[in-house]
Order: structure tokens, then sequence, then C-alpha cells
């Protein structure tokens, strides 16, 4: 009896304790409100300063957009492709507006960007394709030249002035540029090789020495050439060539015209010397003077001009490479 009294008891403590512990209050985890507060302020810094920054980021590129434009308007796009530019004239409108209104416009502001410089490529390469048709030059790199002509065409009545216009604009560009290159390159050397005569002409009769300041002129023409042609500018070595070579060719006849002339004077003195000669024998036969020295009459043996000295004229001439893969050496 005593036995079951006391597992009742033992029963009922344990009961107590349990409804205890299930009835006890879950505490509340405590909310930051002070944290979220500083959170969502850090959040709109954020997004403000993001906003700051694709702003500048815009304008910056907007200012990029009309160095292109311009660049596009000086090379004559307006003209080369009428239709292409205008379309690109409207989203350039529609874009500033839209900045203007505060939207978000990175992405059409990149492709605009391209646009404009893609319009300046090819406006480039119609020139250049002008300038190599009525040069004759379109043999120096004629397959090149085929294939830049079928992109321009190609553009010419294209509609769609995505991004595949531009890739191909510039590629056009690229074709001219390296077919003219060729052109000049091949023009350059053989105009270099004319100075290169001249100049050995200029030399044969000391040029160098009777007309320094004129003949160090048109040395540094070549030399000019010669840094224009490694440099990649062949169109502007041509100009400095053909200076030299007509430089040098210029003093070549004025000094031979000179020497000529100082040649006859030489011939006429002798020819006066030779009738002194047979006056002089007639004197001498008629009339003879003696062993007595005459006054105003020189001895036989007297130097009248000092011994000729030609290290001037052989230190005065400059050396240039005969070829410009010799120069081009030279110049590393």
């Amino acid at each position: 009896m005593i036995k079951s009294k006391l597992v009742l008891a033992a029963f009922a403590a344990m009961s107590l304790a349990l409804i205890s512990c299930g009835s006890s209050p879950k505490e509340e985890p405590e909310i930051q409100e002070e944290n979220v507060s500083e959170n969502t302020a850090e959040e709109s810094q954020d997004q403000q300063q993001i906003s700051e920054d694709t702003e500048e980021s815009n304008e910056a590129t907007l200012s990029k957009i009309e160095s292109s434009r311009q660049d596009a308007i000086n090379a004559g796009a307006q003209n080369a492709a009428p239709d292409a530019f205008n379309a690109a004239e409207e989203e350039y409108n529609s874009v500033k507006a839209a900045m203007e209104q505060g939207e978000d416009v990175s992405a059409r502001l990149k492709d605009l960007l391209a646009r404009y410089q893609a319009l300046k490529a090819y406006a480039d390469a119609v020139a250049k394709k002008a300038k190599i048709d009525e040069n004759g030059f379109a043999s120096y790199a004629q397959n090149v030249y085929n294939d830049g002509s079928s992109i321009i065409s190609e553009l010419a009545s294209s509609k769609d002035y995505g991004s595949d216009w531009n890739k191909k604009a510039v590629s056009a560009d690229a074709k001219m540029t390296f077919v003219l290159k060729a052109a000049y390159k091949s023009l350059a050397q053989a105009e270099r090789t004319e100075a290169f005569k001249a100049k050995r002409n200029a030399d044969s009769i000391k040029c160098s020495v009777s007309r320094k300041a004129d003949y160090d002129k048109f040395v540094a023409n070549f030399k000019s050439g010669d840094q224009n042609y490694v440099t990649g500018n062949p169109e502007g070595a041509i100009a400095n060539y053909t200076k030299a070579k007509e430089g040098f060719s210029s003093l070549y006849a004025q000094v031979s015209e000179a020497r000529a002339q100082a040649q006859a004077a030489i011939e006429e003195a002798k020819k006066r010397v030779a009738e002194s000669e047979t006056n002089a024998q007639w004197a001498d036969k008629e009339k003879p003077l003696g062993d007595e020295p005459v006054e105003g009459i020189e001895e036989a043996d007297t130097q009248l001009l000092e011994a000729d000295d030609f290290t001037k004229a052989e230190n005065s001439e400059v050396e240039i490479e005969e070829t410009i893969e010799e120069a081009a050496q030279e110049a590393e």
C-alpha cells in the first residue's frame, strides 16, 4: 500500500515537472531596429553612389561620342553614307533626350560611339578608294583592293546599321589603307633610287665644296625621307626624296655649267698664252733680252698660286646608304 502511494507521488511530481517545462514562455529575439535602420541607409547611399558613377561614366562616353561625331562629319560621312549618318543622328538626339530624363542609356551610348567611329572609317575608306582609283594604285595590292571595294559596295546598299556594319566599315578602311601604303612604299623606293643617283652625280663634281650649304640641305631632305619611310610614312618619304633628287640635280646642272664656263675661260687663256709665246719667240729672235731680270716679270720657277689642297673636298661629302634596307639597319 505504501509502495503504491510512493509510485503515485513520483508520477505526479514528474507530470507537474513536464507541464511546467511545456508551459514556460518562449523568449522572442530582440529586433535590432537600430541596425536595420543603418543597413537601409547604407544601401541607399550605395545606390546613390552607383547612380552618380553611372551618370559620370555616361557623360564621359557622351563626350567621346561628340568628338567621334565631329570626326565623322569632318571625314564627310554625311555625304559618303547619308542614310547611315542620319540614322545615327536620330539615335544621338534620342539618347540625349533620354539622359535628360534620367534614364540609364549606358548600352545605347556605347553602341552610338561605335556607330560614329564606323561612319568615319567608312568615309575614310571611300576617300582612299577614290585616291587609289585616281592614281591607278590598285595593282600594287589588287586582291586587297578588290575585297575592300566589295565591302564598300555592300555597306552602301545596306540598311542594317548594327555591329556588323560597324566592323565591315573598319575592315574596308584598313584594306584601302593597306593598298595605299603598298603603292607609296614602292614609289618611295623608286624615288629614293633616283635621289641617290642625283647625289652621286653631285658628288662627282664636288658640289659639297662649291655649294656646301645647299648640298647639306638636300642631304637633310634625303635623310628625312629615310626617317619617314622606316616610321611608316612612305608618302612623306616620297616628298622628301623628290626634294633631294631635284636639289642634287639642280646643283649638278649649275656647278657643271659653272665648270664649263671656267673651262672655256681656261681654253681662252691658253689661246692667249699661245699667242703670247709666239710673239715672245719673235721678240727673242729680233730683240733678245738676255739673262738679266726684267722688272714686272717673275722668275720662271716662281710659285704664283698656292698648291691645291683636296682634303676639304674629301671630308665634305656625306655618305648615305644606297638602299633603304641598309638605312633602316643603320638607324637601329
